[in-house]
């Protein structure tokens, strides 16, 4: 062997640790196995089209920490959009009550992030809702509020009157006709976000809804301005609230294998 060749061999054993902990990594990538509840909770109100589904994650080889998670809807026509998660309710166990028996004992978590571990089941109840609705009507929202804004500095402001008016109106409006759902089938796809890359399983799953289910759903729409009524008129004297009963679905989910 000449000092050239062993100059090559020592350039190349350099490189072994590299390549192991490459190969380790690789060989170690978090999974992340998604187990659904049987059914999804499905509705439509003022916050627009809603998902809410409780789900337990499942993660092997280490831990990992997710930034977002989505939901991509397709329906058998063709059409699709995203849901993202809007608010995490955790479930810590159950209290234990003489009157009511058991309470469920849940904690409100932000969803900036969530760190999943390989020592338990990450159980979740995910609401998740358009983030394009929500850019949408913030709009028609900003301008009822400033011409309310306006009212109440002239001292012109009547509450009736103010939710009858041009702005309100064209807020109802608009979230009467963002109502999107439809009868048939839906594919619905997890997608989930990480700074570091790891591998899903079972994150694909299909519902239908009916001719009935879109009935009550549309229904809801009558609600919108009773909600809003509610909002302005809050602490009013005299005033009492409407009982406003959204309508909800709850289809059944089957994963797609």
């Amino acid at each position: 062997m000449n000092i050239f060749e062993g100059v090559a061999i020592l350039g190349a054993l350099a490189w072994v640790p590299h390549l192991i902990k490459l190969l380790k990594e690789v060989l170690t990538r978090p999974v992340v196995r998604i187990i659904t509840q049987r059914t999804a909770e499905i509705g439509y109100t003022s916050l627009g089209p809603i998902l809410n589904l409780r789900i337990a994650f499942s993660v092997r080889y280490r831990d990992i920490v997710v930034s977002s998670i989505k939901i991509k809807l397709k329906h058998e026509s063709g059409e699709e959009r995203i849901l993202s998660w809007q608010g995490i309710i955790q479930r810590l166990g159950q209290m234990q009550t003489p009157e009511d028996g058991p309470i469920p004992w849940e904690k409100e978590l932000s969803v900036l992030a969530i760190k999943l571990t390989e020592k338990e089941v990450e159980e979740r109840l995910i609401r998740f809702q358009e983030d394009d609705y929500h850019t949408n009507k913030d709009n028609y929202e900003s301008k009822a509020v400033k011409r309310l804004t306006y009212l109440k500095e002239k001292g012109k402001y009547e509450p009736d009157e103010f939710l009858k008016s041009e702005k309100m109106i064209d807020l109802y409006s608009f979230i009467k006709h963002w109502f999107n759902w439809k009868h048939g089938k839906y594919t619905l796809t997890f997608e989930l976000d990480s700074p570091e890359k790891f591998k899903i399983k079972d994150n694909a799953y299909e519902f239908t809804l009916n001719p009935l289910n879109i009935e009550l759903l549309e229904s809801n729409k009558d609600l919108i301005p009773l909600s809003y009524e509610d909002l302005y008129k809050f602490g009013i004297e005299g005033y009492k609230p409407h009982t406003i009963n959204w309508n909800w679905v709850n289809p059944i989910l089957k994963k797609i294998t």
